[in-house]
């Protein structure tokens, strides 16, 4: 995106979000957990007000999921794999007190969703979101044969779509089946400037849109709480997941939602990405369709550079590592043709943070 359409979008997306700010609130009454500290949106053509700030379960701290609860957050998000297994214990022991004030979205990587209600400390979730990576995985209609059972049988109430990888075309084939109330897609600096046409089409198809990986490449409370007011300038965007792990972070968090992106705001973020943009993977898989052997950039890339590095999520970094298939992870199969480079629209220097993945994660091969 140009300077300009940067800047314009800013603008508008302020303007727009002055006005919600300054809109009448829903009937607090009708509203999960309510508090007049948090903001709340209505999830597209539910009758759920959802609070603009989620937690994300990749950071895990029970007194902090506490202190949000508290303050007003009513969903939760959350995968069995998460911190090698801790993340869903963690909130299981949260929802021993708290589970009439949430809704819980849980990601489908479980063998057994009964098993994950149970430590969860409840006997239904919420949301399931179904973990799709392609367009046409995202809109198998096996998907709502699953999720049928499941309501049918009382554990699940809504189904949702996450995708961090191929993040446009997953999200777009999600929002067109029909089968999805929310979608989850990673929305970083770059994503957010590449997916116009996929926000516009949530709002119009009525489907919720829940933010997730939204802070991958920003380093720094001030450019993390600026881009999040930056996304909640877009209408079509319900809430943002991020795992909080401090009162202080939280508190941040919070305060922003509450603001209109500054002009200045604006200019600082646009010059981040412009200068970390070559270092800022937005997973749209070009360099994966045009690579010969197959190699599975973007989550090579997460793993190393989200996961392990930014985060410190030493533990999901090394189980989702293990999960990417061993011809995928571009060893004596990829030949180095520099293909991906070429067709990366960051400029981002796949062979050397490849080689550099592999060369860190050796032990686990």
């Amino acid at each position: 995106m140009n300077r300009r359409s940067f800047f314009h979008g800013g603008l508008m997306g302020s303007l727009a979000a002055g006005a919600a700010l300054n809109a009448a609130p829903a009937d607090p009454k009708k509203i999960l957990n309510y508090q007049s500290g948090m903001r709340y949106r209505q999830l597209a053509n539910t009758d759920l007000q959802i609070s603009v700030v989620s937690l994300g379960g990749l950071v895990s701290v029970e007194a902090v999921i506490e202190y949000g609860i508290e303050r007003g957050v009513n969903l939760v998000h959350v995968a069995s794999n998460y911190l090698g297994g801790q993340s869903i214990k963690t909130l299981g022991n949260v929802m021993k007190t708290k589970r009439d004030k949430v809704y819980i979205a849980l990601k489908d990587t479980f063998r057994n969703i009964d098993d994950d209600l149970k430590a969860l400390n409840t006997d239904y979730i919420d949301f399931i979101m179904f973990n799709r990576h392609t367009a046409e995985s995202a809109a198998d209609p096996k998907i709502l044969e699953t999720f049928e059972k499941w309501k049918q049988q009382g554990k699940v109430r809504y189904a949702g779509l996450t995708s961090h990888s191929d993040v446009k075309a997953s999200t777009a084939a999600g929002i067109k089946s029909g089968m999805y109330s929310i979608v989850m897609p990673a929305l970083n600096q770059p994503n957010l400037e590449s997916m116009d046409e996929e926000l516009r089409l949530a709002t119009e198809k009525k489907v919720g849109v829940m933010v997730m990986k939204s802070m991958r490449g920003i380093k720094g409370e001030e450019l993390e709480t600026a881009f999040l007011k930056k996304l909640l300038s877009n209408p079509a965007i319900t809430t943002v997941t991020k795992g909080i792990g401090s009162y202080q972070m939280f508190d941040a968090y919070q305060k922003a939602a509450s603001e209109v992106l500054t002009a200045h705001e604006d200019r600082a973020l646009y010059r981040y990405a412009q200068a970390n943009r070559s270092s800022n993977c937005m997973a749209c898989d070009e360099c994966k369709r045009v690579c010969p052997a197959g190699v599975d950039v973007s989550t090579i890339l997460r793993c190393k550079d989200y996961y392990n590095d930014q985060l410190g999520d030493v533990l999901t970094a090394a189980s989702t590592w293990r999960e990417i298939p061993r011809h995928q992870l571009g060893g004596v199969q990829c030949q180095d043709c520099g293909k991906c480079e070429i067709a990366c629209p960051n400029g981002i220097r796949v062979v050397e943070r490849i080689a550099a993945a592999r060369e860190h994660f050796s032990a686990l091969a």
